[in-house]
């Protein structure tokens, strides 16, 4: 299904964004807040130290901190990561006028703003609805990287060390969802181990 996902959002809008979140497992309103200081490319990490989502009720942008201590946070990146946000400084030069509020903003629209956290779920739909596959919102994307993480044999407490949450019960109830296979693989690794004779 992720594979499927991704050749539908090739060439959208917000393939960037999507395909970041695959990579990072952020949360929607810290991709939306995320600022080019907040990465270092050199070091090869990014720091989460706010969230912003767009209010409808008040029509405005509200810039808020990371939803606990924890989520305070920096993250290594991939080499893919690294790669989507090239490609993305690359896409925002060519933005014909930036509001001074926004140019140090990552991720951008066409008209040189943030883009509206509902709008992510919208484009996101019709994504979906195009390659036939049942519809996820923005959170799902989150999920994925967590159980891709988990997977390919990363440690939990990493794991939640990355995704900013504050309990290791929190990372393993909400987002790992190991599937049957898994399951039957991880007790072949140890099947050795637990015939003692």
């Amino acid at each position: 299904m992720q594979k499927k996902f991704l050749e539908g959002a090739k060439g959208q809008s917000y393939e960037n964004q999507y395909r970041f979140i695959l990579q990072t497992g952020l949360r929607t309103g810290e991709l939306v807040g995320l600022r080019w200081d907040d990465i270092d490319f050199e070091n090869r990490t990014l720091t989460i130290s706010r969230t912003m989502e767009f209010r409808y009720k008040v029509g405005e942008w509200r810039v808020d901190p990371p939803k606990s201590k924890s989520g305070y946070r920096t993250i290594p990146l991939t080499d893919e990561a690294i790669r989507i946000l090239k490609v993305q400084k690359e896409k925002n030069s060519k933005i014909k006028v930036i509001n001074l509020e926004w140019a140090d903003q990552v991720f951008l629209c066409r008209k040189g703003e943030p883009v509206k956290n509902s709008t992510y779920d919208t484009a996101l739909f019709k994504i979906c609805d195009k390659v036939g596959i049942k519809r996820f919102s923005m959170h799902v994307l989150r999920h994925t990287f967590a159980t891709r993480c988990i997977e390919a044999g990363m440690m939990p407490k990493t794991l939640q060390k990355i995704l900013g949450h504050s309990n290791i019960g929190i990372t393993m109830n909400l987002y790992v969802h190991i599937t049957e296979d898994e399951k039957h693989k991880e007790i072949d690794l140890v099947s050795d181990a637990l015939n003692v004779v």
